[in-house]
């Protein structure tokens, strides 16, 4: 199968998976909304409902921050706490709930149930979790070397240098071989993932070592098939940051009845705006999940690719 052709098919494959978005989204925004609920309690039991309290709708000020800081010892540092905490929990979540989501395209033609979903995503959590702890050593080990190695060793080569603007573009370099690194290990992980899913004996390691040959072996095309979904799913925040009007977000509230509603209304439409980028950020990774699904069923001699499925037909949930 040629990547065009897997990509096409995979975008279908997605249109009939939303359910599956749907669950990877409020999954996250639960988690978003448990990590923000201590910084809103927080700030509304020190503002109360004073003026100062519309103020912040527009944005921390550092003056505010500062004196709540002040006033409120340590409580910033607890916030970062239970922010980290739950980024943490959200990596082994996102983790074990993509095996429902790969299932999900294994018989996209299959209904959509909840117990269904969590019972596949149930079924392989521990391979799943498994696979994630090999790819978190796969990051480390990027960043180690390439990173923290490598940055070290050319600030030590160009310490004596005069041109600033050779060494930012050699540390530039470095940045790029360190992203691509990290792209490389989640290319590595999504194929590793599909294996497991689609070759149901398969175990967390052999799964792994299998994507890294079959990624070096096609490199080339797995690389477009991950890439292209990947970058759309980019083109949303810079699409977000165009279409967004902050010239009538950041103007001054004027006084009148509308300025009462102004604060709360923006925050709102800012909200459900920010909602839809990171909804379709999250179609855009089902989409590439769903493209590899479908080059890696097609270029397998003993894995059945998913029956084709028409432009036209209806798409239920």
């Amino acid at each position: 199968m040629t990547s065009g052709a897997a990509l096409k098919q995979g975008f279908r494959l997605a249109r009939r998976s939303r359910a599956a978005v749907w669950i990877l989204f409020l999954t996250n925004l639960g988690l978003a909304a448990l990590a923000a609920l201590p910084i809103y309690r927080g700030i509304l039991r020190f503002t109360g409902y004073s003026l100062m309290s519309q103020e912040l709708v527009r944005g921390l000020a550092a003056d505010w921050l500062t004196d709540f800081a002040i006033n409120n010892p340590g409580a910033l540092e607890r916030y970062a706490a239970v922010i980290t905490l739950v980024a943490l929990l959200a990596i082994p979540v996102n983790a074990v709930l993509a095996g429902g989501v790969l299932c999900r395209l294994r018989d996209p033609e299959a209904g959509f149930s909840l117990g269904g979903f969590f019972r596949d995503t149930a079924r392989y959590a521990w391979r799943l979790i498994r696979l994630m702890i090999l790819g978190l050593i796969c990051y480390w080990i990027v960043l180690r070397l390439l990173n923290q190695g490598l940055s070290r060793h050319i600030g030590e080569w160009t310490h004596d240098w005069q041109s600033d603007r050779a060494v930012f573009w050699l540390q530039l370099g470095v940045s790029i071989v360190v992203l691509l690194g990290l792209g490389f290990v989640n290319l590595i992980l999504d194929y590793a993932r599909l294996k497991l899913v689609m070759e149901d004996g398969s175990s967390a390691a052999c799964a792994f070592f299998s994507s890294l040959g079959f990624c070096l072996a096609r490199f080339r095309r797995a690389v477009a098939v991950y890439i292209l979904p990947t970058l759309c799913g980019l083109a949303l925040l810079g699409l977000y940051r165009l279409v967004v009007p902050w010239s009538v977000i950041n103007a001054p509230v004027s006084e009148g009845t509308w300025a009462q509603y102004r604060g709360p209304l923006l925050v709102a439409l800012l909200f459900l705006g920010q909602q839809v980028v990171i909804f379709g950020r999250f179609w855009f990774r089902v989409a590439t999940w769903a493209s590899e699904w479908s080059y890696y069923a097609g270029t397998r001699p003993g894995a059945a690719p998913p029956a084709p499925v028409p432009a036209e037909a209806p798409l239920p949930i």
